[in-house]
């Protein structure tokens, strides 16, 4: 969702900074003076400077999420691999357990001891395993968040008692809100 909001923003804010005055045009037979190209090049040059500058204010912007109104922070994982984060203090890393029963994500420089938290199976949750997921364990250590999520099937169609799934075979969305 951020990378879709972001995408209309910059875009919009992209057609809006587009409209750049050239100062000099030529045509077909025209001679072309190095002090003419230069000074299209320098309309250029300010144009995408003032874009630049724009876009440092909307990246500043992002990491302003967290504040006394609240605090989101998010990790898609798919196979096994982190596929999608966004944290406002710092990175996600993830680690998947013994057996792939588990997986770690990490939320560096991020308490989430008080925060909302919900994890998802991507794809409907393989809807004929009748995958379920929770969070096993939230942990902050003074400056990481550790989430240990695992996912289940209703039925054990592993064959071997334990109805626990193995996530590098699946897709999960994790989602922390305060």
């Amino acid at each position: 969702m951020k990378h879709v909001l972001l995408g209309i923003f910059l875009s919009a804010l992209g057609l809006w900074g587009l409209a750049v005055t050239i100062p000099n045009s030529f045509s077909s037979g025209d001679v072309v003076s190095a002090a003419k190209m230069n000074e299209n090049f320098q309309a250029l040059k300010a144009a995408v400077d003032t874009l630049e500058a724009k876009l440092s204010e909307v990246q500043a912007g992002q990491k302003a999420l967290t504040s006394a109104a609240g605090m989101l922070a998010y990790a898609r994982q798919d196979q096994g691999i982190l596929r999608q984060s966004f944290n406002p203090a710092g990175n996600v890393t993830l680690a998947l357990g013994a057996g792939n029963k588990s997986a770690r994500f990490t939320f560096s420089g991020l308490d989430l001891s008080d925060a909302a938290v919900l994890v998802t199976p991507g794809r409907l949750g393989n809807a004929n395993q009748g995958l379920a997921c929770r969070v096993a364990y939230l942990a902050f250590d003074g400056s990481d968040s550790t989430v240990t999520v695992e996912c289940v099937t209703v039925r054990d169609v592993t064959g071997t008692g334990d109805p626990r799934v193995d996530l590098s075979k699946e897709e999960l969305y994790l989602v922390a809100m305060r």
